[in-house]
């Protein structure tokens, strides 16, 4: 979803992760693993139809004229309409102080992140939005929730590490692509109903596409892997990225 991080990026992401986990670090009798009610899929399907648009937008703001406009229009949509999300959200999970405690913290990085926007600052605030599909993704794991979309997220960190190699380390890269290619199988299998996944007929025929052309560009990496090039394997692991970005895309809705 965004350009390969510098080592300060990297170290920040670190940080923010070592950060999250102690927030999270629930003891076994604390929590039981929770069912993920159709109310509260709803809840956090309907976030993420706000979020991933700007999550995006941010990312891509620099690379066109109108990139810019757009990315401050997604920022002041999910500022306009987080205070019902965040009500919603807090219903979905209730009764549960850690998860009442990642909305704060979700809270935290949309407000840096809307800062960010307002001074044009496009890399670090897309690095704020990302924060907010960590903590999430954590706090869910934490508390036993399967949330569909939170494979993606596993499949995400996976599949950046292949896509993002700059030379080749084939044993790393075959380690990264393995992770990357068992996560991707989870995916495969899933089914996404557009009734319960807010999908629009355009954005369900996108989403099929998609995860079709993903799953092609994982076949062809792994062949590369068995003899390639360099500059071929190089080129194979960087395809796997724009079918995925076009996956998870699918989920965030527009005005």
């Amino acid at each position: 979803m965004k350009m390969p991080m510098t080592r300060l990026r990297i170290q920040r992401r670190q940080l923010v992760s070592l950060s999250v986990l102690s927030l999270f670090s629930i003891t076994p009798d604390l929590v039981r693993a929770a069912s993920l009610t159709d109310q509260a899929r709803s809840a956090m399907l309907a976030f993420d139809g706000v979020y991933i648009p700007v999550l995006f937008l941010t990312g891509s703001a620099g690379k066109s004229a109108e990139g810019a406009g757009k990315a401050t229009a997604a920022m002041l949509r999910a500022r306009e309409q987080w205070p019902a999300l965040r009500r919603a959200m807090e219903a979905a999970v209730p009764g549960q102080r850690h998860w009442v405690q990642a909305l704060d913290a979700v809270q935290h990085s949309l407000q840096e992140a809307d800062a960010l926007v307002s001074k044009a600052q496009w890399e670090h605030s897309h690095e704020a939005l990302e924060h907010v599909r960590e903590i999430l993704y954590r706090a869910r794991q934490a508390l036993g929730i399967d949330y569909p979309l939170d494979h993606f997220t596993s499949f995400h960190s996976a599949m950046e590490k292949v896509a993002n190699a700059t030379t080749v380390q084939r044993p790393a890269i075959e380690i990264d692509f393995a992770a990357a290619r068992a996560s991707w199988r989870r995916i495969e299998g899933m089914s996404f109903d557009p009734a319960v996944f807010r999908l629009t007929e355009a954005r369900a025929a996108q989403l099929a596409q998609a995860r079709a052309d993903e799953s092609n560009a994982l076949s062809r990496l792994s062949m590369a892997l068995r003899g390639s090039s360099d500059a071929d394997l190089l080129k194979a692991a960087a395809a796997i990225k724009q079918p995925f970005v076009r996956v998870y895309l699918a989920f965030g809705s527009t005005p």
